[in-house]
Parts: C-alpha cells; structure tokens; sequence
C-alpha cells in the first residue's frame, strides 16, 4: 500500500474502506511524522469523506523505547486539544494516525494506542472510523481488545 496508489479523486470516496484508508494515512502522515512520533487526526463528514487534518507533535521523549510516558495520557492529552472542536459539528467522524518510530509492527504499544483512542472516542460520543498507526515502512490497524465491563 502507498500513498502514490491513491486515485486523484480520493477525497470524493468515502474513508470507510480500509485500503483507501491506509493509502490516504501513508499521504497525510509523512515519513518526518512518524520519525518525529506525531498523533494524527483526520476529520470527515457525515458521510466519511475528507474534510481536514490536524498533526499534533508528540513529546520528544516519544522517540524513546523506554519512556516513562503512558500511551493512553498521552494519546488523552493529544486527542483533548481536538474533541471541543469536533463537538461543533454533529455527524464529524474522525479517523486516527500514530505515527511514530521503530518496528513496523509494536504489538503491545500499537494496541494500547488504539485502544485508548476507541475508547476516548466512545467517551466524547464521536465516531471513529478507524485507528492506524503509520512506521517508516508499514500502515495498519492494530486490533483493538476490548475489556469486559466491571
């Protein structure tokens, strides 16, 4: 998958299908995105179509393999600056990009993101087309556990 397999029309297809998707993700987070560690978000109308996107830097100690800093605050505090202004308009749905160095595949970090980001979204009442995650040579949706409620 690649950006550069994106029909110039794109942005009048609907961003449900998850191969368009990922292509559209590989084109709107660059490859300094994911070296820097960036929380994308991407705002779509009612009907899932491209509206607008909004890169929001991740905190150098991001780049760590060890850093202290736990997905889910993280991921809150990158996704908070973002929910007021998508409450103004009812029907916005959003699709979610980490984009972040290392391994294409971070299993244990991936879904700890998207899990985070599912359930903020669920929380602010806003429609979550997808989650992916963006490395320097891989796009994918990690999947998503859900806990049992307690």
């Amino acid at each position: 998958m690649s950006f550069q397999d994106l029909p110039q029309t794109w942005p009048d297809h609907p961003l449900s299908d998850p191969v368009l998707t990922a292509n559209v993700v590989d084109l709107l987070v660059s490859l300094g995105d994911r070296q820097r560690g960036t929380f994308t978000v991407v705002l779509c109308d009612a009907d899932d179509h491209y509206i607008a996107t909004v890169a929001i830097d991740l905190p150098s100690e991001f780049r760590a393999a060890t850093t202290s800093l736990r997905p889910s605050d993280l991921c809150s505090t990158a996704f908070g600056a973002i929910i007021p202004a998508v409450r103004t308009a009812p029907g916005t749905g959003l699709l979610l990009a980490l984009g972040r160095p290392g391994p294409d595949f971070w299993p244990e970090l991936d879904a700890e993101w998207a899990e985070a980001a599912t359930h903020l979204c669920r929380v602010a009442g806003v429609r979550l087309l997808g989650f992916y995650v963006a490395s320097a040579h891989h796009i994918y949706q990690p999947e998503v556990r859900l806990h049992a409620a307690a």
